[in-house]
Formats: C-alpha cells, sequence, structure tokens
C-alpha cells in the first residue's frame, strides 16, 4: 500500500488517511511518500510499517543512532519543534475546544549529550535500553542523548556474566557526578546545582533529565508564577524542582507530594538551600485538597503523565487561586483540563512548549490560566 505522509501525531507515529480509514506510520515524517503492510487493524484506525521509503520528506535527515530508541531521530531537530507546537495547537483544538492563536513561546537547547538520568538493563553481561512497547532489549555501546560521563559509564562498566534483566539508575551507579552551571564534576553524593540553589537526586525519585534546559524551565514557571506571589501551593511536588525557587519568591509556599522518598528528600533539599517558608505534606493530591482550607494566590501543578483529572482541576477552581501554573508532559491531559479551567473563570494566558527530550514524540509544556 503507497501512502503520503500528512503529519505527526502525539505519540510519535505520521498519519496517513486511505479510503478505508486512517493509518498510522511508525519512524515517518510529513511529506514522505512511502510503501506500507498493515501490522494491525483497529475499528477505527489502522497500524502499518514502513517497507520502502518512495519519496523521502524534506524534513528528514540521516539517523545518528541505529539503536532506534528514539522516535524521531529521522527528522531535523528544527522541524521537531514545529510538529511539537503544531500538536499542542491541534491537541488544544481537538479535546479541549481551545482554539490557541497566540504564539507558543519555545524553550530548546541541544538535542545531544543532554539527559543527566537514564534506566539501563543488564542481560547476558550486556547494558542495553527496553525495546518500546516490548520487552526486549536493545544492547547499546553509547547513547547520542546521554551526557558524556554516562556514556563512559557504559563504556568501562563491567555487569559480569548477570542472565536476568536488573533495573539500574545512572544516578544510582554514577553517583558520583555533580551538575555544576554547565559543567560535570565528580563529587562524594550526586548534587546538581542550578544558580545557588543546590539539588540531591537519587535513583528512585523522579528529578529533570535535561542539563541544557533545567535554568530556562526553573525561569520559566517563576516569571509564570508572578513577580510575589504571597500563598503558593504546589501539587505533585517531587523533590522540590520547582519549590525551592518558588519559596524564594513568595511568603509561604505548601508542596503536596505522595511519593514518600520525594517528602523525604524534598525537606532535606529545603534544608541544604536554607528555605524556611515552605513545607511538604505527603498525600495523594486529590484526597489532600477535599480536606484542605487553603486559600492560595498560585498553584503550581506538575502532574504525571494522566493529568491531574477534571475533578482535581474543578477543585482547585474552587479554591480561587489567581493564577494556575500548570506544567504538563503530555498535550492531551493538559488539553482537557484546561477546557475546565477556562469554563471557570479561567483565561488561558500564555503556553510554552519546554523541549525536554529531543528527538522523540515526548511534549513538555507549561501554561499560565488567570482569574478573570
Amino acid at each position: 500500500m503507497r501512502l503520503n505522509i500528512e503529519k505527526l501525531v502525539y505519540g510519535g507515529s505520521g498519519l496517513a488517511r486511505t479510503s478505508d480509514g486512517v493509518v498510522f506510520v511508525p519512524r515517518t515524517a510529513p511529506g514522505d511518500v512511502v510503501d506500507v503492510e498493515i501490522v494491525e487493524r483497529k475499528k477505527d484506525y489502522s497500524v502499518a510499517r514502513v517497507t520502502e521509503i518512495l519519496e523521502p520528506s524534506p524534513d528528514r535527515q540521516h539517523p545518528v543512532c541505529a539503536a532506534g530508541c528514539c522516535h524521531w531521530q529521522h527528522i531535523r531537530y528544527d522541524r521537531q519543534v514545529d510538529y511539537k507546537e503544531a500538536i499542542i495547537r491541534e491537541s488544544l483544538s481537538r479535546l479541549g475546544r481551545v482554539q490557541w492563536t497566540d504564539s507558543i513561546h519555545r524553550i530548546t537547547g541541544p538535542d545531544r549529550s543532554y539527559r543527566l538520568r537514564a534506566s539501563f538493563h543488564v542481560i547476558d553481561g550486556r547494558l542495553g535500553f527496553m525495546q518500546e512497547s516490548t520487552h526486549k532489549i536493545v544492547p547499546i555501546r553509547e547513547c547520542p542523548s546521554l551526557v558524556p560521563e554516562l556514556n563512559e559509564f557504559i563504556r568501562t562498566a563491567d555487569p559480569g556474566n548477570a542472565r536476568e534483566v536488573h533495573v539500574v539508575s545512572a544516578p544510582e551507579i554514577a553517583a558520583s557526578f555533580v551538575f555544576d552551571n554547565g559543567t560535570i564534576k565528580r563529587q562524594g553524593r550526586a548534587t546538581i546545582h542550578i544558580g545557588k540553589i543546590q539539588y540531591r537526586v537519587s535513583p528512585e525519585t523522579f528529578f529533570q533529565a535535561n542539563r541544557f534546559l533545567l535554568a530556562p524551565f526553573l525561569n520559566e514557571v517563576i516569571q509564570q508564577a508572578g513577580p510575589s506571589p504571597k500563598h503558593v501551593l504546589e501539587l505533585y511536588s517531587g523533590v522540590g524542582f520547582f519549590s525551592i525557587p518558588l519559596s524564594q519568591i513568595a511568603t509561604e509556599l505548601i508542596g503536596v507530594e505522595e511519593h514518600r522518598g520525594a517528602v523525604r528528600q524534598a525537606q532535606e533539599n529545603a534544608h541544604i538551600n536554607e528555605r524556611w517558608n515552605l513545607r511538604f505534606l505527603e498525600g495523594q493530591v486529590d484526597r489532600t485538597l477535599r480536606s484542605a482550607s487553603v486559600k492560595p494566590d498560585v498553584v503550581v501543578l506538575d502532574p504525571p503523565r494522566a493529568g491531574c483529572g477534571a475533578k482535581t482541576a474543578l477543585r482547585l477552581t474552587e479554591l480561587g487561586p489567581q493564577r494556575v501554573v500548570y506544567v504538563s508532559c503530555n498535550p492531551s491531559t493538559f488539553a482537557r483540563e484546561a477546557s475546565v479551567f477556562l469554563s471557570h473563570g479561567y483565561e488561558l494566558r500564555r503556553i510554552t512548549l519546554v523541549d525536554q527530550f529531543p528527538n522523540t514524540y515526548h511534549i513538555e509544556m507549561v501554561g499560565l490560566f488567570e482569574l478573570r
């Protein structure tokens, strides 16, 4: 079957339309003319794989890595960002009924050597990554996305003759790496410095992975929070990545996080940065909000890919903050929950695309909602 790839969709595939319906084709680019074979048929769509590229898109480039872990490394990086912006706009329109015609700000950096963290698997004595949507491990010698120090670890690591699969987090193995204003140094414990702020990191808890975007990402959230918020409520606060700098401009900050290890680490990070005007509560966000009596001026939330949910979004509107700063890693859930804020007295004022994971379909964004 011959197809013309029309656009890219969230999830990474190219989309083509046929008389039999929509076909999704991974590893393609808009403008490709390809021969494909159908590998899966659903009620509303089909999935195919490329058998031959007949006419390559002008946006194509030669992949620098043969492992195939990154979804979009066959596409020029500047065009990747354009496509991600288009996906955000389409998601808002289709899922949130929001016609966003204003600009979408962009925070980008180098598309290579950016990842500070990774999870490795060990099988038959070799390190590798898990192939997408499978249980197959792809052995690797180096990864263009990882910082040089982690690639050196891959080359020098001796996993032995392990035949079972083990998950290993980079900070645990390379725990002596410190990222300090663009320079990675060796030290006794894993610490990340962003300006004058220090963060202790561990493999059990989440931390932002793109070393080039740490400072601009923080600055964007701080800017959207406003110049001098008094009472800030931060949901899904993690280890305090946003909490620490926000506490420097706020009178008081309360963070809510359900992961116990993250709460403890956030408390430690607050202590080492001598921030005494913030506190962290351990608890599931929706349940905590149901019993909360707080009246925040600003709410900052950074939920997982599933979003915060319509009920939580509605509860936030009932708290009546002047601003809601929504950090999202999924434009689909952001769009659905944006419609809740917009139908309960808020306006969407600013959208920023933060390209945390170049050469993949993953999209990070920050949206500012203001009370009318």
